[in-house]
């Protein structure tokens, strides 16, 4: 929990297929931002997906919890996943990196990617679930058209 009740500032909320972190320096690379993912249908089970968040006006050691959810939240979260973000000084930018493999989405839709700190909704992103749209059959004997 935020050790004085105040909620830090969210810099970017980013959702993307894999975060790659420099042993030497620290450095974060988020490889395949996106925010739809296609499918041929559903329910579908995505592989992995990461939830990058930069923030920064933290005090101390602060809670965090990210989830996603159907945007009308009619059902229990895809997934819900916490960790604890240790602001040393309140002017630095903390980031929080969260990995999740096997989700599995239920019906095509938004989705929110959301992020809280205690109970406080801060930022929430949109991640759509969609029909992959599949290419028109290919008839070698169909005659050309002139479209």
């Amino acid at each position: 929990m935020a050790t004085s009740g105040l909620e830090p500032d969210i810099l970017s909320l980013l959702v993307c297929d894999q975060i790659i972190t420099d042993r030497m320096t620290g450095k974060q690379s988020l490889i395949g931002m996106f925010s739809t993912i296609h499918t041929a249908g559903f329910p579908v089970t995505h592989p992995q997906l990461c939830v990058h968040v930069s923030m920064t006006d933290g005090r101390g050691k602060t809670s965090l919890t990210i989830q996603i959810v159907d945007a009308e939240e009619a059902r229990t979260p895809v997934v819900r996943g916490e960790g604890v973000v240790d602001f040393k000084n309140p002017r630095a930018i903390a980031n929080l990196s969260l990995q999740f493999h096997g989700l599995t989405f239920p019906q095509p839709g938004e989705y929110r990617v959301q992020l809280f700190c205690d109970g406080a909704l801060l930022r929430e992103a949109r991640l759509h679930l969609v029909l992959a749209q599949r290419p028109p059959m290919h008839n070698p004997n169909a005659e050309p058209s002139s479209n």
